[in-house]
């Protein structure tokens, strides 16, 4: 009798398959690992079918989420099998909502050093954007409960979920909740761009109104929305709150958002610091523009006004921001 397959040994054979075309046979044992009592395997085994887009498997996936479900803190600790499940089942773009609206409201507290963690955040992260993909407004009272979470990863995917819903309801909700406020400014960010996502030009000037300098934290999460927006209305807000700041770290994150908007205005902008501005500025702007040095010639124009500048901190830290792959 042939000894049975180890842990290490199921996910060495998992491993083995990442990257290629699956045979019959392989697909029968992909199967067999699915169905496995080890949390660790099936996580495997379900980004190994989302990987090979193996919608067949879908079912499969479905009854091993609702076997991890039955002893969720015995048999699948920090969720593992349960997030990579959903995770493919979105991926697949599988059109079933149970298996997602059972994974929005799981709550797994586990023991932890403080007492005890809720290790299910990320689930019900992942299945409110799956629910927004399969039902669209009809998911709304769900995601609207999970902008209240106690976990920041669960509110935020609300916020991101709602700006994919898109329609005037979900506005309004983003609206009500930004200026409720959270504690996060990553949740507050992430409403932002719903606003954004909605209705750009009705919702630009209310995320503008929070670039105010006084309240950091929210100024700075309005400041990245507005940045991956590339809204080209988006510069002038960020120009304008860059220029009436004063807080240091802020103003580099300003920069950043401007540079994030990846518009000819907002690069002549920054590269305009680079050429004119105090040797401290001209090296935040320099900073900022970091995110374009694989563009060669974009790099060649920042390195002449470096040269220009004829000053060894900005060539300092042009060298060492700039340092491309190739050397």
């Amino acid at each position: 009798m042939a000894a049975r397959a180890s842990l290490e040994d199921k996910l060495a054979a998992i491993r083995a398959l990442r990257g290629v075309a699956l045979t019959d046979d392989q697909k029968a044992a992909l199967r067999k690992w699915i169905a496995d009592k080890s949390n660790l395997v099936v996580a495997a085994a379900a980004a190994l079918a989302a990987e090979n887009a193996l919608v067949e498997m879908a079912k499969d996936l479905e009854a091993a989420f609702d076997r991890f479900l039955v002893n969720p803190i015995k048999d699948d600790k920090l969720c593992r099998a349960k997030i990579a499940v959903v995770q493919a089942l979105d991926k697949m773009e599988y059109l079933d909502a149970d298996v997602f609206l059972k994974a929005a409201r799981h709550v797994q507290h586990e023991p932890a050093w403080n007492g005890s963690e809720d290790s299910a955040a990320p689930l019900r992260a992942a299945a409110l954007v799956a629910l927004a993909r399969i039902e669209g407004p009809s998911a709304l009272p769900l995601i609207v409960d999970a902008l209240t979470d106690s976990e920041k990863d669960v509110r935020s995917a609300a916020a991101v979920a709602l700006g994919a819903i898109g329609s005037q309801s979900a506005g309004l909700v983003l609206r009500l909740k930004v200026r409720m406020g959270d504690k996060d400014p990553d949740v507050l960010s992430e409403c932002f761009s719903g606003l954004l996502a909605v209705d750009p030009s009705a919702n630009l000037p209310l995320v503008a109104e929070f670039l105010e300098p006084m309240s950091a934290t929210v100024c700075e999460a309005a400041a990245m929305a507005l940045g991956k927006s590339r809204l080209p209305e988006a510069l002038d807000p960020l120009k304008q709150c860059w220029e009436r700041c004063f807080n240091s770290d802020l103003k580099q994150h300003i920069l950043l958002a401007i540079a994030i908007l990846r518009r000819p205005g907002a690069i002549d902008y920054l590269t305009e610091l680079v050429a004119s501005e105090s040797e401290p500025t001209a090296i935040h702007a320099l900073s900022a523009l970091r995110i374009y040095k694989d563009d060669p010639r974009l790099r060649e124009r920042i390195a002449a006004l470096v040269r220009e500048r004829a000053s060894g901190a900005l060539q300092a830290r042009f060298d060492r921001d700039f340092r491309t792959s190739g050397g």
